[in-house]
């Protein structure tokens, strides 16, 4: 059963994510005062809830799995490329509006180290240094540890011959780890699904891949990594 603080948490680390993508590139549909009288406008009986759930459907097709609570919470039930699923209860609507209100009233990520940084955050994640080779066009990675998913995301950035989906197989058990190696997709400005996989889960046999994993690796991901290299 989800906890009221891994909703919370879930829900205002992809809010926070989704800023940053709007700041980078603004359409001037989803924050601000135009977005606001569109909503006013369209809303009918729907409520702030509804706003913030619609909000990260759209991401979560634009930037396939990277926002929804599907892939973060692993809701085998839900539909692959629908963001919640049936097994999802979403926000009341009293949190909605406090969460709404919490998430306008901060200060937006204003960079990729930035994002990466308010969705760890919010899980009361704390992003280590973490140094990353360069990263080249033939690389195929297992990565392991939100540190160094963190970093790597960062040496992405900006390198359209990259790619993040076809390149990068994240190990991630917890949700927190989870939703960091998601959101990296969107932050990366990938259009594919990510591979973010948990430690139950059979790793690809990737013939000469990279390992970048960082101390604060759930135990089971480092094992799962290990195991993979035998």
């Amino acid at each position: 059963m989800l906890s009221a603080p891994e909703q919370q948490a879930y829900y205002k680390a992809a809010l926070a994510c989704l800023r940053f993508i709007e700041n980078r590139r603004p359409t001037k549909r989803r924050f601000g005062p135009e977005a606001d009288a569109r909503w006013k406008a369209f809303k009918g009986h729907l409520n702030t809830p509804d706003r913030i759930d619609l909000l990260l459907r759209d991401a979560n097709a634009e930037w396939p799995g990277a926002f929804g609570a599907r892939n973060v919470f692993g809701l085998a039930q839900a539909a692959e490329d629908e963001a919640f699923g049936a097994q999802w209860t979403s926000l009341d609507g009293v949190a909605g509006d406090e969460l709404w209100r919490a998430v306008l009233g901060s200060v937006a990520p204003a960079s990729p180290a930035q994002a990466l940084q308010a969705i760890a955050g919010e899980w009361g994640l704390k992003l280590g240094a973490f140094a990353v080779a360069k990263v080249e066009p033939t690389d195929r990675i297992l990565a392991a540890g939100p540190s160094a998913i963190a970093a790597l995301a960062e040496a992405f950035v900006g390198r359209s011959e990259l790619d993040w989906a076809e390149q990068v197989t994240c190990v991630a058990t917890p949700a927190a780890h989870r939703q960091l190696a998601l959101g990296a997709i969107a932050i990366v400005d990938g259009h594919k699904p990510a591979r973010v996989l948990s430690s139950s889960e059979t790793l690809p046999a990737l013939s000469g891949a990279k390992v970048v994993r960082s101390d604060d690796a759930a135990r089971e991901d480092l094992a799962a990594l290990d195991g993979s290299q035998d």
